[in-house]
């Protein structure tokens, strides 16, 4: 599975993305880095086909690459008055997935959802919101799965799980893309960094020391 990109071009008012190009291939982890307003959000809705873009191609291995996608924005809705479960189940639903109630246990376990599984999401904090959407994104087993700042606000330890559990989706054959401005969740996630930077994009192999990193990074952004 491959998705390459080139030439792309979107104006608003202006031109945000001005020549945007790059390549994603399965098996890896990829984080997208750009100041505030840079065009982050603008390029992941592009990909999962939510907006269009003005110039450029968008080239895929895939049949239909929306069916395929699969993208959490940063302030994901929610059925308030549904459960963690109930969502899972509903989402299953909608995407014809059937799981029995011992697969949904398992994965219940595997996220570390199943205390607040059944608790409705009108009480669940910023961090289990995240936590839930990012399962309801993987539990439709998407090839191409595009998050828009989904880890900044768990804790190190739920931080650690997400990150080897995002890191094992992706080694299954699958494209991860995490858009983030912390650099340290950045640094420890990811197989190659996307740098947007006046609209264009500067594609790394992450093979760089923590402090390596943080100095490439803040250089080019």
């Amino acid at each position: 599975m491959y998705l390459e990109v080139k030439g792309l071009k979107k104006k608003y008012e202006t031109l945000v993305l001005k020549n945007v190009s790059f390549k994603l291939e399965s098996g890896k982890v990829y984080s997208l880095l750009g100041q505030n307003g840079a065009g982050k959000t603008t390029l992941m809705k592009i990909l999962s086909g939510i907006i269009g873009y003005d110039e450029g191609e968008i080239l895929h291995s895939a049949k239909d690459l929306k069916k395929i996608t699969y993208y959490v924005p940063d302030n994901p809705v929610f059925f308030e008055y549904l459960t963690g479960r109930e969502h899972l189940t509903f989402i299953c639903r909608l995407h014809r997935i059937q799981i029995n109630n011992k697969k949904m246990e398992m994965f219940l376990e595997e996220y570390n959802l199943s205390d607040i599984s059944d608790k409705f999401v009108v009480d669940y904090s910023y961090g289990m919101r995240n936590k839930l959407a990012v399962a309801m994104a993987i539990i439709t087993s998407p090839k191409i799965l595009l998050l828009d700042e989904p880890l900044a606000s768990l804790d190190p330890l739920v931080f650690n799980s997400f990150k080897k559990q995002l890191i094992q989706y992706s080694r299954k054959n699958n494209i991860v893309v995490v858009s983030t401005h912390i650099l340290s969740i950045a640094h420890n996630i990811s197989d190659e960094i996307l740098i947007l930077n006046n609209g264009t994009i500067d594609q790394k192999i992450n093979d760089f020391t923590e402090k390596e990193f943080k100095d490439y990074v803040l250089n080019n952004i």
